[in-house]
């Protein structure tokens, strides 16, 4: 159980559904949570495909719920992620997903039917905007879950970002789906509709990207702990120049090495503190709390 006493309304187990985006870059981290709510007590509920559940690892104390994938036309069968579908074809899942609206809706009916299991929270992704409005229609708070401070902190502009990385960024701001909406479209209406905004992250983590991305500002700043290879600013390209200079400055030039050693040691010392780690999931329930508290969402169950 979390840090908070045990007998109070307040201090129950909460009952929380997550859903990722049907990338593994996101539905493996927030799994994770997903185990670490769980341990402490949390009834937790993880959203996702059938395949996708099948291909994630075990995680027998979270009660995973599988709604069937629609199909598009030009979606290859079985194609539930990102990573069975080419980036030109990025719309495919995107107009599938969208197909889940109606299902979740069911399922969110389901569960706040009975005070048993109706939900304290929903966390889900940058883009289920439709999920936001379903929490929001049935008074179920909402939190917006980011995967990386940098990259939220990157997404509002694209000035010092090289030429090959904006064009495969671009997407963010055309129309996908059924909804007509572009990635960046979908980002803002769920976040208008959630309660709260959180970040897999930390100011140990990711420096100032986490301040950045606090305040939703321009780009990424990051500490070095590696130099990047030089890349053709049309297509990203790299040489094996510029990989043979790139490995001279880290092993030969004493302040580039000084640097790159003493930074990675201290990403190394963040990623391995699990203290740390548990006593930031552990303030992050106390906000839980704190927020369904404000809402008027906390049941007695």
């Amino acid at each position: 159980m979390d840090a908070a006493g045990i007998g109070s309304p307040s201090s129950r187990p909460l009952r929380i559904v997550i859903f990722p985006w049907l990338a593994f870059g996101h539905m493996h981290p927030y799994l994770e949570l997903a185990e670490r709510l769980a341990s402490r007590g949390h009834r937790v509920s993880f959203v996702s495909t059938p395949r996708n559940i099948a291909r994630l690892p075990a995680a027998p104390r979270v009660d995973m719920v599988a709604l069937p994938l629609p199909r598009v036309d030009g979606l290859p069968d079985g194609a539930e992620s990102t990573n069975s579908v080419p980036a030109e074809k990025f719309i495919l899942p995107i107009q599938a997903f969208d197909g889940l609206a109606a299902p979740f809706k069911e399922f969110l009916d389901a569960a706040c039917a009975d005070e048993e299991t109706r939900p304290d929270w929903i966390i889900v992704d940058s883009f289920h905007h439709w999920t936001a409005a379903a929490a929001v229609e049935r008074k179920v708070p909402c939190a917006m879950l980011q995967p990386a401070a940098a990259a939220l902190a990157s997404w509002t502009s694209q000035s010092s970002v090289p030429r090959y990385e904006r064009k495969q960024t671009a997407r963010a701001n055309t129309n996908h789906g059924a909804h007509g909406l572009s990635l960046g479209e979908r980002f803002s209406l769920t976040r208008e509709k959630c309660t709260l905004l959180a970040m897999r992250s930390c100011v140990e983590w990711e420096g100032e990207a986490f301040t950045l991305a606090a305040s939703i500002l321009s780009k990424p700043l990051g500490k070095k702990v590696g130099l990047q290879v030089p890349r053709d600013e049309n297509d990203g390209s790299f040489d094996r120049h510029g990989v043979a200079s790139t490995v001279r400055a880290v092993m030969l030039q004493e302040e580039e090495r000084r640097a790159f050693v003493a930074n990675a040691r201290k990403a190394q010392e963040v990623v391995a503190d699990k203290e740390l780690q548990e006593r930031y999931v552990d303030e992050f329930v106390q906000h839980l709390r704190s927020y369904a508290t404000t809402y008027g969402n906390f049941h007695t169950s």
